[in-house]
């Protein structure tokens, strides 16, 4: 009689327990007596927090560090590690680190803690900077967006050398500009400061650490070494000549499909105008197409420098149509086409998301976007400059 009062006592304790609390939510004791880590410092770099510690002897596993009490922070690092930074840590508050130790038989030790404080850092853009300035570049392009970057609220020129030191935090993200005349097609045969093992290793390293990429023109060729688009599938649709006179408005297109009502079409219409990389930029028709899209650059001397996508030759694959096929091959977006093209062609302004791999990366390839009209002033250059702004905040 004596068994089943005390099976009845534990089985009424146990269902008492049950009621209260979830059984992942149950926490058990740390025991009070095994050695807890020492000497617990911190150190402030950016908004990066690095900590170090001493450890007891023993059969260690591991490590856990804690920030505010919050179980959802916390990193486990096997083995007897005693310094560990981490990344992108709230600015402009107090913090509490706590680093608990993990001895091998499954036990953990009581924690000990310590407070930090990120600053606030507002952050920065960045420039690849080739030249002494920006006036010594050698396209005339070229110059006009370093110079009209210069003038932007925390932009900084970013040289080849200082690329492997810029921390994303800070920086998150750096605008690649490279609109040459006569540079043949193929990301080989860019100039060889932008594809010099020194910078492509930066540059993957900063990506990989979450830095974001802007990538116009000709340097959109990069998303094949940077590892955003497979070797096969880098821009084909290309254009390095001195242009001509026109007298029509170049536009660009964020209506992608044939036709913005039929339902029955076997393309799907995407409508990305709501973007916001659009934000603040007033869409036209000025050459009565039918639709609204984004004039960049009016009548006069257009270089017509093209450096993008042709998704025809990709298919449809398993997609509804190609731009969709190609959206899913690149894990990306398609923003924007060729102004004049109604039906799914070309992917011209793409965002590409970010992956465990690398960070962001829109990458603008329509001839479209240029910086100085040479035959004089571009009607439309606020476009070209709200654009870019937006993209820069977007990434940022």
């Amino acid at each position: 009689m004596a068994n089943i009062k005390n099976i009845f006592r534990l089985s009424a304790a146990s269902l008492l327990c049950l009621a209260a609390v979830a059984c992942s939510d149950v926490k058990y004791e740390e025991p009070a007596n095994l050695p807890t880590a020492t000497g617990l410092t911190t150190s402030v770099s950016g908004r990066s927090v690095t900590l170090s510690w001493n450890l007891p002897a023993g059969e260690i596993a591991g490590v856990t560090i804690i920030r505010n009490a919050d179980f959802n922070t916390a990193i486990n690092l096997a083995g007897r590690v005693t310094n560990y930074t981490l990344r992108s840590q709230p600015m402009d508050q107090e913090l509490t680190y706590t680093v608990k130790v993990r001895y091998a038989d499954g036990t953990v030790s009581e924690g000990i803690s310590v407070n930090a404080t990120v600053p606030y850092i507002a952050p920065k853009m960045g420039y690849l900077l080739t030249a002494s300035s920006a006036s010594a570049l050698p396209d005339d392009d070229e110059r006009a967006a370093a110079e009209w970057f210069a003038t932007q609220q925390n932009a900084e020129f970013v040289t080849v050398s200082q690329l492997s030191t810029v921390d994303p935090d800070i920086m998150p993200v750096i605008w690649i500009e490279i609109d040459r005349e006569g540079l043949p097609m193929g990301w080989e045969n860019l100039p060889a400061e932008f594809i010099s093992t020194e910078t492509l290793d930066a540059l993957k390293a900063y990506s990989a650490n979450g830095g974001n990429l802007y990538l116009s023109t000709f340097a959109t060729q990069l998303t094949v070494p940077l590892g955003f688009v497979p070797d096969n599938m880098a821009p084909t649709v290309y254009g390095n000549g001195a242009g001509g006179e026109g007298s029509d408005v170049w536009v660009i297109n964020p209506h992608l499909g044939v036709d913005f009502n039929n339902n029955s079409s076997e393309q799907g219409y995407y409508d990305r105008a709501y973007h916001e990389v659009f934000k603040g930029i007033t869409l036209e028709d000025p050459n009565n197409y039918g639709y609204s899209t984004v004039p960049l650059i009016g009548p006069g001397h257009r270089e017509d420098h093209n450096c993008l996508w042709d998704c025809n030759i990709y298919g449809k694959g398993s997609e509804r149509d190609v731009i969709r096929n190609f959206e899913v091959l690149t894990n990306s977006m398609v923003l924007a086409t060729w102004g004049h093209v109604r039906d799914h062609c070309v992917a011209g302004l793409v965002d590409f998301f970010a992956t465990p791999n690398h960070g962001r990366c829109v990458a603008m390839g329509l001839a479209a976007y240029e910086w100085n009209q040479n035959s004089g002033n571009n009607i439309y250059q606020r476009n070209v400059e709200i654009l870019t702004a937006n993209i820069l905040d977007y990434l940022k």
